[in-house]
């Protein structure tokens, strides 16, 4: 009986592991919200740190959450003020209170507002405002970002290719990036570079613009894929905006 019990505590624990190890394998590329919703729970409810904030940076744009993570993410926020007086402590503080406002949720305005009117770091304040900013602005991407448009694409890829397709500067910047981060990068979501690049309707010569474009010019770059190399050496040669060009000539340069 104890050899019983020994054994499903160490399967127990080799299960919890797993979830938290797997981030960007298995929660990444998870086809079932359902699952994906268990493995960040189960990250939330952790006193893994460095976990909670990679799991933050993957929320930026992905599917709809089930409400109970993002309950999850405001109890580890509450937890964590308390010790929140050393740098580490400080910085993982500011990443929940920042994602918090991922959820495009007013329930979680209170929460945030206590932290930058309390006696609490600078820092932590900052981003405590920055989550309560996000609220408001989640409020208006999430629409955008979950609208079943792609049925054959996982939600998250789906959440990418609506911020692809938008007219949000930075919606789409945030998207271009997380694509290369993820090296997600089906026929899909280069044809969206691609035609972002071929068709640069939102292009002017303001810094965002510039930049937004550039980032879809090198994660398409960065992808390796030949057949769009034109859609690059056509931006080196012909894009109106200087600056824009002489990035495309290094991406092609690096193209890989």
């Amino acid at each position: 009986m104890t050899k019983n019990v020994t054994s499903m505590a160490i399967n127990g624990f080799l299960i919890a592991v797993g979830l938290l190890s797997s981030l960007f394998t298995s929660l990444v590329s998870a086809q079932e919200p359902l699952v994906q919703e268990q493995q960040y729970l189960a990250i939330f409810q952790s006193d893994s740190h460095a976990q909670q904030i990679q799991a933050i940076e993957t929320l930026i744009i992905s599917e709809p959450q089930d409400i109970a993570v993002y309950d999850a993410i405001e109890a580890s926020l509450k937890q964590s003020l308390a010790s929140a007086t050393d740098k580490h402590a400080i910085d993982h503080s500011s990443w929940l209170a920042k994602g918090l406002g991922y959820s495009g949720n007013e329930k979680y305005r209170v929460t945030l507002t206590q932290i930058v009117e309390g006696e609490y770091h600078k820092k932590l304040r900052k981003y405590a405002n920055e989550g309560i900013s996000n609220i408001s602005q989640y409020a208006i991407w999430n629409p955008i970002l979950h609208a079943q448009t792609h049925a054959d694409l996982s939600p998250r890829l789906n959440a990418y290719s609506n911020a692809l397709a938008s007219d949000d500067l930075i919606l789409i910047r945030i998207a271009a990036k997380r694509v290369m981060y993820e090296r997600e990068y089906n026929e899909v979501m280069l044809t969206l570079l691609s035609e972002q690049l071929t068709q640069p309707r939102l292009l002017d010569d303001s810094r965002l613009a510039i930049d937004t474009y550039a980032w879809l010019a090198k994660a398409l770059a960065s992808s390796g894929n030949d057949k769009f190399k034109p859609v690059i050496e056509d931006l080196a040669i012909n894009a109106a905006n200087k600056k824009l060009r002489r990035y495309a000539k290094k991406y092609l340069k690096t193209y890989f």
